[in-house]
């Protein structure tokens, strides 16, 4: 049971609890004269994502950062009696995000114990002006005093627990167990009277029968002495931790009190005899938080009265606690291998202006942000071509044109939806080596309908500019649509002299649209189909087709 951070026996534990939750009496002096602490009460009305939609807003006093409690209501029929039972239980507490007129925005300020739900009640806090009652109250000569029926009977019950507890400082434990007793009796139906009798018949359980007597002095320290207690330095959140102790003098028990740090209370755990001097008590695991627990010990001697043993309410010793690291799956990196081959003829499958090009790779996705994804492979380019004019007018034959080359690739995730891709080649020409490579911005997720804009250099060969529209809007069947403007593949003039009869100047700038659907017969395989249109003037064009298969673990 919860008792405030004061020195006292271990039934004042649930005490301030009580006081906490509803005293606004004259002992706590929190409120000033004339005003009252009151709950406004409203209810959750819609839930919005995270957020949860109140029906009290800025004319109920809430503004952005009050903090209010969210209860469960619960109404129950008694299996027995028949009787209908309805009360309510905390679940948490929210924050107000957003103040309108009558309504308002909150959001959970940490973990609740149960899903918010619609019809949940809201509980505000609120002072207002109300007749002061109590010792501070003034009372003119000859006037009657206000009525305690002023208050609420809650505030009522409340008050004659503080003034109790206020009386009971330094009180041993049978005058504690006979006050509580009487109060419980003078109000059989009180809120707080089941508890106050199981306090009483805790703290029995610390004195022998027939050892209950009155107040008297506190025996000398040297019978409290501790002969040994090995304060514990740190323990694992959400276990049981175990405390031992051995303490010389004639004692009948003892209590634990614990706290999270910071808490405003105490909850008492007796302590249980060991053997001769010899006292231990487990500490529940529901009981054991991080950052850090506070405890002291307070022994119980023969005539029932209690001492600190080992620290005090008002300077506890701390243990720090581990939280427990929770398991999470190793982190899963995708995979990905492709195979893809294109033909284009751009000059009515004449046999003297076309390209046909194998590329396969391997990549790797990272992550969204950072280093998305690594791809790294290969590709062969064989085309044949040359200018329109040699080619058509002057009826040349096209001049071969071919690399190999290997690359590497980086996409950098600057966002989720916007990533920039670098690919640097090594190329093996007819003539020697030579470099290429690709930049590319891509707008979207890969992972979703996206857009791919940029252009490829490939030595020898020529240049491409490229924009491409990958769709996911159907999921078993990708769509892709793709632009370039090129003059591949003879995009340069002949390195050396040609043979008579053949091309020797740069291929001439043409556009190419593609359009491909692919097929998932099952998650990780995709297999596509593509067609082209691709020319350079509107009587040097061609068709095109191409197939690729692309497989994910």
């Amino acid at each position: 049971m919860d008792r405030p951070p004061q020195r006292s026996s271990p039934a004042l534990a649930f005490a301030l609890c009580l006081a906490l939750a509803g005293l606004s009496s004259s002992a706590s002096a929190a409120a000033p004269p004339g005003v009252a602490t009151t709950e406004l009460t409203g209810a959750v009305i819609g839930l919005d994502g995270d957020d949860l939609i109140l029906d009290l807003g800025a004319a109920d006093g809430l503004t952005e950062g009050t903090v209010v409690e969210i209860w469960r209501p619960i109404t129950l029929k008694h299996p027995v009696t028949g009787k209908v039972l309805k009360d309510r239980f905390r679940i948490g507490t929210l924050e107000i995000h957003q103040a309108r007129t009558s309504m308002s925005l909150a959001a959970p300020t940490g973990a609740l114990t149960r899903k918010p739900e619609r019809g949940d009640v809201v509980l505000v806090a609120h002072s207002v002006a109300a007749p002061v009652v109590g010792p501070s109250a003034p009372v003119a000569a000859g006037a009657t005093p206000p009525p305690e029926l002023m208050f609420s009977p809650d505030d009522v019950e409340a008050r004659a627990i503080g003034a109790m507890l206020e009386q009971l400082a330094g009180a041993d434990l049978a005058t504690r167990i006979q006050r509580y007793e009487e109060l419980a009796r003078t109000r059989p139906q009180g809120k707080y009277t089941r508890t106050l009798v199981e306090e009483a018949a805790a703290l029995r359980q610390l004195l022998e029968p027939g050892r209950a007597r009155p107040v008297a002095e506190a025996p000398p320290p040297k019978q409290r002495q501790i002969i040994a207690f090995r304060e514990p330095t740190d323990a694992v959140a959400g276990s049981p931790l175990r405390l031992g102790i051995e303490l010389r003098g004639p004692l009948s028990g003892g209590v634990v009190q614990v706290r999270d740090k910071g808490a405003p209370s105490y909850r008492s755990f007796p302590l249980t005899p060991q053997g001769k001097g010899f006292w231990g008590v487990t500490i529940p695991g529901d009981r054991v938080n991080a950052p850090s627990l506070e405890y002291f010990i307070e022994g119980i001697d023969a005539e029932g009265r209690a001492a600190d043993v080992v620290a005090s309410a008002q300077n506890p010793q701390s243990i720090e606690i581990h939280s427990i690291p929770r398991p999470s799956a190793p982190k899963r990196l995708d995979m990905k291998i492709s195979l893809a081959t294109d033909f284009a003829d751009y000059n009515r499958l004449r046999g003297n202006d076309s390209v046909w090009q194998t590329e396969g790779y391997f990549g790797m996705r990272l992550g969204d942000t950072g280093v998305r994804a690594v791809r790294t492979g290969f590709g062969v380019y064989r085309g044949i071509g040359g200018s329109v004019h040699e080619l058509d007018v002057l009826d040349r034959r096209g001049r071969s044109v071919g690399l190999t080359y290997g690359y590497l690739e980086a996409e950098i995730g600057l966002t989720r939806s916007f990533s920039l891709l670098g690919r640097f080649a090594v190329e093996l020409l007819d003539e020697g080596m030579s470099a290429g490579g690709q930049a590319l911005l891509r707008i979207g997720s890969d992972r979703g309908t996206n857009l791919l804009l940029g252009g490829e250099v490939l030595g020898g060969v020529g240049v491409k500019t490229f924009a491409q529209l990958e769709l996911a809007v159907f999921p078993r069947f990708p769509i892709l649509v793709r632009s370039e403007v090129s003059n591949q593949p003879a995009g340069s003039g002949a390195a050396v002299t040609t043979p008579a009869g053949v091309s020797q100047d740069a291929g001439q700038v043409g556009a190419r649209g593609i359009a491909q659907l692919g097929w998932k017969p099952f998650p990780a395989l995709t297999v596509a189909l593509r067609g082209s249109f691709q020319g350079r003037t509107i009587n040097h064009a061609g068709p095109g087709v191409g197939a690729g298969v692309t497989y994910e673990w």
